[in-house]
């Protein structure tokens, strides 16, 4: 007796899939034809805001309908960024052709943005609790060169998104160029090895002859700072700051005194040999690997004793450095060596060095 109810809930069941797929299907076309319709549509609007804006650019200010024309294409904008699709449209229409003209045509463009009132929306992002939605916001007033807005643009310099920081600090040097450095005075958190990348390509891109003073900031309290300043001090060759240079070999910070014997070593900056021979001791392994990497630039034949010392270390680089450096400078000294050791290490270095720069 049982059977049959059981046979009526299976059928039942299977005339619900059906109906259950039928019903998905016709959904799945009716959103398909949907997207198609917007798509179409959207690239409509875009071709249609890519000609209006074209237009705009090229009008003709000695014509008698300059004024009319140029209000019309004005108001059309104003319409179009009422609507929030659209909005998105002109911005990056207005962002991809940005990026295809120069000179006097972008400055009409900065205008237009102003005029027709994206920057009110920019405005309204960066007021967003959502901080994706702050960083777009950044990002529009930073590509459309709006520069009044610094004041309120610095208090994300130490936002708590790294995405938003970097928008900050983006927006601070492209618009401001090195006096945008100012930032660094008050930034507190960190700058990670990407940040620096990207801001390092950024200040390549301008004039050092306009360079600022970096010297204070290479006694920043923001051990980040200090890594990134003296990357700009090696790529923009700022000797000025050999004297903090020196100093920050005795920096508290590991990564800085790294960082900084190797901007000495970059610049040949024979002073700082005294001051890390005197304190080898007390270097770390990856300090005294760099102190040696210097010596083969800067060491000459006063330095023969203390690279001798060294010639049989525990560590195969430093060991291999030191011997190159003293068959460079002290031949006759070299040349007085043992050839053979119970250092098998030691012996391979010496029969390379034979081999490779003869007796």
């Amino acid at each position: 007796m049982r059977f049959p109810l059981i046979e009526n809930i299976i059928w039942t069941l299977v005339v619900v899939l059906i109906v259950a797929v039928i019903v998905l299907i016709i959904y799945l076309k009716i959103l398909r034809r949907n997207i198609r319709v917007v798509e179409s549509r959207s690239q409509k609007y875009t071709n249609y805001i890519e000609g209006l804006l074209i237009e705009y650019l090229h009008l003709d200010q000695s014509s008698e309908n300059f004024l009319k024309t140029q209000k019309k294409i004005i108001s059309e904008f104003k319409k179009g960024v009422k609507n929030r699709r659209k909005r998105r449209i002109i911005t990056s229409t207005f962002l991809k052709l940005s990026q295809q003209v120069s000179g006097n045509v972008i400055d009409i463009m900065h205008n237009l943005y102003e005029e027709i009132g994206l920057i009110y929306f920019a405005k309204q992002k960066i007021k967003s609790k959502k901080w994706n939605i702050i960083a777009l916001g950044i990002r529009d007033l930073r590509q459309f060169e709006v520069k009044k807005f610094a004041p309120i643009i610095k208090k994300f310099v130490n936002h708590k998104k790294e995405e938003v920081r970097r928008e900050a600090h983006l927006y601070f040097l492209e618009l401001f160029e090195f006096e945008g450095l100012q930032f660094l005075d008050t930034l507190e958190l960190p700058l990670s090895e990407w940040d620096q990348i990207e801001l390092l390509i950024e200040i390549e891109k301008f004039d050092n002859q306009h360079l600022l003073d970096v010297k204070k900031w290479l006694k920043s309290e923001n051990d980040y700072v200090i890594l990134f300043i003296l990357n700009i001090v090696k790529i923009f060759n700022r000797l000025e700051t050999k004297k903090l240079l020196l100093e920050l070999l005795h920096h508290e910070n590991l990564d800085i005194r790294l960082k900084t014997i190797e901007v000495v070593t970059y610049f040949e900056i024979t002073e700082a040999k005294e001051i890390l021979v005197e304190k080898f001791e007390s270097l770390t392994i990856k300090e005294q690997k760099a102190l040696f990497e210097f010596l083969e630039k800067v060491a000459t034949k006063n330095d023969s004793l203390f690279v001798l010392e060294h010639i049989k270390d525990s560590d195969f680089e430093i060991k291999s450095k030191a011997l190159t450096i003293l068959k460079k400078h002290d031949k006759e000294l070299y040349n007085k060596l043992d050839k053979s050791s119970e250092d098998e290490s030691y012996n391979r270095i010496i029969e390379y060095l034979d081999y490779s720069y003869g007796f």
